[in-house]
């Protein structure tokens, strides 16, 4: 059956993909966001009188990966078993006069671990909001295209009322921009840095420690905390169930699509090209490929959640064991979450819909969907229960004898007495009764388009 496409043209394409987005956390990028930010300590330091300019200035030109030597630098952690020390060492010595004394000054291992990791997690949580803002304006061309393209809402898996496929979308749509407002809320919690010495109380830095944590946040873009507690990970776990929930979204709509490609029912279908297998022995086969993906995905983003509750329990004031559970959570989740979004919107720009489809399931019913229509018609006269009694049961008879619905109502002496039969049968009409469903998607699809501009801007 040939499909309509209603995501509209592909948006911003100059995005980076998955691989680019789990590349943020490999070894050598890590290890960079470490010299930067010791290099940005010294700066910080320097200008508070606490170590001399020139120092911060050589730390500043030696904190370079590429020079300092990938492998030289790997070895010596395999050896330490620190990778914070190492890279301080490795630094130190490759500073020039006694510059390499002021490297590390009153820092500790956390302080470095944690905050190189929360600058990686904005850069990925960036760019998930510009894909998201690519997702709301494919879904904004779909609630306008099927604005007025008549389906059957259902509700536990049996029709329910006539609406129009817009209004699945316009509620996608604004389930998401309760997602943008939460990611954007949070990132005041989430992106902190901990900046407060070995314990938190910044006992290295004296008096100048408060600055320094104001300062050091401030250029590296993130939020100072005024407790910088090693064993504080909320905002880390509050992050992870917030991708969580927006993964869980995506699932949501895929599961539906999903649903609605089943043989007996075809309302949609992805389009993929000709050549695209859907089983290696059944050649009828067209099976779902992305809409599979975001269902499986978004099920390994959910199961991180109980992981994130463990972490956020370190003992006393800090934990290595958790550590280790929260550094895999900074650099797992957000490419994760990335991955569920891509294919999401791999999703919307392959979608197909079947209108014609949709119609031909919406008259199974035989009328019987709009029953609620002729029912509040039949109320005034009737009373709201006597109205809703008379139609149970001439649907149950429609049913058992079979015929039209309409037909079964005007043998009903009250029916013909309270009501035209023109009127009655324009109530059965599930097309003259689908609500606000072209008005709400057309809403939403404004509203998509509104909220996709800020992201991309």
């Amino acid at each position: 059956m040939p499909g309509q496409s209603s995501a509209g043209p592909s948006p911003r394409r100059a995005r980076p993909d998955v691989a680019a987005i789990e590349a943020l956390f490999s070894r050598e990028r890590l290890w960079q966001a470490f010299l930067d930010i010791e290099a940005t300590l010294a700066e910080v330091q320097a200008e508070l009188g606490m170590i001399p300019a020139t120092a911060a200035a050589e730390i500043r030109r030696r904190a370079d990966l590429d020079a300092i030597g990938p492998a030289t630098l790997a070895a010596d952690i395999a050896r330490t078993r620190a990778p914070i020390h190492s890279i301080a060492r490795a630094l130190a010595q490759a500073c020039d006069g006694d510059a390499g004394d002021y490297v590390h000054w009153g820092a500790t291992t956390q302080n470095l671990t944690q905050t190189g990791r929360t600058l990686l997690m904005r850069e990925a949580h960036d760019a998930l909001l510009a894909l998201l803002g690519d997702i709301l304006v494919r879904m904004a061309g779909l609630a306008e295209a099927s604005a007025d393209m008549l389906t059957a809402g259902r509700t536990n898996h049996r029709h329910a009322l006539p609406i129009t496929f817009g209004l699945k979308v316009a509620g996608w749509i604004e389930e998401m921009l309760r997602h943008v407002d939460r990611l954007r809320g949070a990132e005041p919690r989430v992106f902190v840095s901990l900046w407060g010495g070995a314990l938190g109380a910044m006992h290295a830095f004296g008096e100048h420690g408060p600055e320094i944590n104001r300062r050091l946040s401030r250029r590296l873009g993130l939020a100072p905390l005024a407790v910088p507690s090693r064993a504080g990970t909320d905002h880390v776990a509050e992050y992870v169930m917030l991708l969580a929930l927006l993964g869980t979204t995506f699932s949501k709509i895929a599961r539906e699509l999903y649903a609605l490609m089943a043989d007996e029912i075809e309302e949609v279908s992805e389009s993929l090209g000709e050549d695209v297998v859907g089983s290696s022995t059944m050649p009828q086969k067209v099976n779902s490929k992305v809409a599979v993906q975001v269902i499986a995905l978004a099920g390994r983003l959910r199961s991180q959640v109980p992981l994130a509750l463990e972490a956020m329990q370190p003992t006393h004031e800090g934990d290595a064991a958790n550590n280790q559970m929260m550094y895999w959570l900074m650099e797992g989740t957000g490419p994760l979450a990335y991955a569920v979004a891509w294919e999401m919107d791999q999703l919307l720009a392959c979608l197909r819909l079947h209108p014609d489809r949709m119609l031909h399931n919406l008259e199974r019913s035989a009328g019987a969907i709009a029953a609620e229509n002729a029912m509040m018609l039949l109320a005034p006269a009737l009373g709201r229960g006597a109205a809703h009694d008379l139609l149970h049961h001439a649907l149950e008879e429609a049913q058992t004898a079979g015929g039209p619905l309409v037909d079964r109502l005007l043998v009903d002496e009250r029916v013909r007495r309270s009501v035209d039969e023109a009127a009655l049968r324009a109530a059965l009409d599930p097309a003259g009764y689908t609500g606000r469903s072209a008005d709400m998607a057309r809403e939403m699809a404004a509203a998509a388009r509104a909220a996709a501009a800020r992201l991309h801007g």
